[in-house]
């Protein structure tokens, strides 16, 4: 009580004043670029897929590379043939995070710099513009073809430098950023839904396998990019504006790197970049510190045992002692989350929506709280974390049960009019 007195009573209530501002603000910044993403996909999925019978046929990337699912096949021949598509699919992730560890280790940067930035133009100006083309057929707007490619071809080169350089602003880069993440979730909710299950399923085990176990193969890549003061180069949404670990790598945990799927180069981009850190195989990741009045503290000084943020609160400020115990547990100054966590939330919920939009809001609902859950984690742990394990279980889990238990009783009673 004495110590309160000191501070007086308005430095505690600022104190908790920021930390619950703080709080809501980093979640907002994450959650709603992850909704937007979820929201378009929806629309685009419906849009294009809804009604179609000829989507297990449709031949889309390397998740379909094993098996091609039928509506004439047996379920036992389906749950083998997505088993295995599934695990081909994790293999390849696997084999291509080797291979970019070995180039990123051998001083290759510019080789991968070089295929991201070919995947995104590609991805941008073909897909995107495949799916463009057919909306427009479908509204039956009329546009010259000479226009079509000389818009799409500035969207797509404006979209790949505002990625990939350091001196577009900011807004655009996230903008373009979910851009991405809606047109590889709307091409791979083409996949056929047995793949698409497995798929998320084997996801959630190779990303708590690479990024939380020793030796992981995207644990190792990050590690060997803070050793050496380097950005990998990935697709990582940055909900704020900071410096980047090449500045500091104690100012980032991360544990996470891009992964790449699909074919004519789409990229599934998932890990850290600049200062990112990403979850999902793409943490979340944990960004610079913020000192006293808006002045950041100096690392070196500070013990490793510190918080990543609230650095500015300390108890000799005149906070009480449990207040500032209190500090350890907060979010970063800027949550990285990687583009693969956008896709597969976004993959999950446009599955749902080929069923029926309950589905789609009960899904959605699942991957927020699974996402809170992990934000929650974050600001306990302090340390980059998977970002898919619980959004997609909770998402696939309330998924079947929404579609199998609860759909079947409470659509019988509204026909009914049994509320009235």
């Amino acid at each position: 009580m004495d110590t309160m007195e000191e501070g007086g009573p308005e430095g505690g209530f600022a104190h908790e004043e920021s930390i619950l501002s703080s709080l809501g603000g980093e979640v907002t910044s994450i959650v709603a670029p992850v909704s937007a993403c979820m929201a378009l996909t929806v629309l685009l999925v419906r849009a294009l897929y809804l009604g179609r019978q000829d989507l297990s046929t449709a031949p889309t990337s390397i998740a379909t590379a094993v098996y091609h699912e039928s509506s004439s096949d047996d379920v036992g021949t389906k749950v083998t043939g997505a088993l295995l598509n599934a695990l081909v699919f994790v293999l390849a992730i696997t084999v291509m995070t080797f291979v970019m560890f070995l180039l990123f280790k051998y001083n290759c940067t510019k080789c991968l710099y070089g295929y991201m930035a070919f995947s995104s133009f590609t991805l941008l100006f073909f897909v995107g513009g495949y799916f463009i083309q057919t909306i427009l057929e479908m509204s039956r707007l009329p546009f010259d073809a000479i226009s079509f490619v000389f818009l799409l071809f500035n969207f797509a080169v404006v979209g790949t430098v505002a990625m990939w350089t350091e001196w577009t602003p900011f807004v655009l880069k996230q903008a373009y950023l979910v851009i991405v993440a809606v047109v590889i979730a709307v091409l791979f909710t083409r996949i056929p839904a047995w793949t698409t299950w497995f798929l998320l399923i084997a996801l959630v085990v190779y990303d708590l396998c690479a990024v939380l176990l020793p030796g992981g193969p995207l644990k190792a890549l990050v590690e060997l990019a803070m050793e050496r003061n380097e950005a990998i180069p990935a697709l990582v949404y940055e909900s704020r504006l900071t410096k980047g670990f090449r500045d500091d790598p104690r100012q980032a945990t991360e544990a996470d790197a891009p992964r790449e799927g699909g074919e004519g180069g789409e990229l599934l981009g998932r890990g850290p970049t600049h200062s990112a850190s990403t979850s999902t195989a793409s943490p979340v990741e944990i960004a610079a510190d913020r000192g006293e009045e808006g002045e950041e503290v100096d690392r070196a000084e500070a013990p490793e045992s510190e918080p990543l943020i609230g650095q500015g609160y300390q108890a000799s400020d005149g906070v009480a002692p449990g207040l500032a115990e209190e500090e350890e547990m907060g979010l970063p100054d800027s949550i990285k989350l990687g583009l693969g966590d956008f896709i597969f939330y976004s993959v999950l919920v446009g599955q749902a929506s080929l069923f029926d939009m309950t589905t789609v809001y009960v899904c959605y609902l699942a991957i927020m709280a699974g996402l809170g859950a992990t934000l929650i984690l974050l600001a306990i742990f302090q340390k980059a974390l998977p970002a898919l394990p619980i959004s997609i279980t909770l998402g696939v889990v309330f998924y079947f049960c929404t579609r199998y238990f609860l759909d079947p009783t409470v659509t019988p009673i509204s026909v009914s009019l049994l509320y009235v």
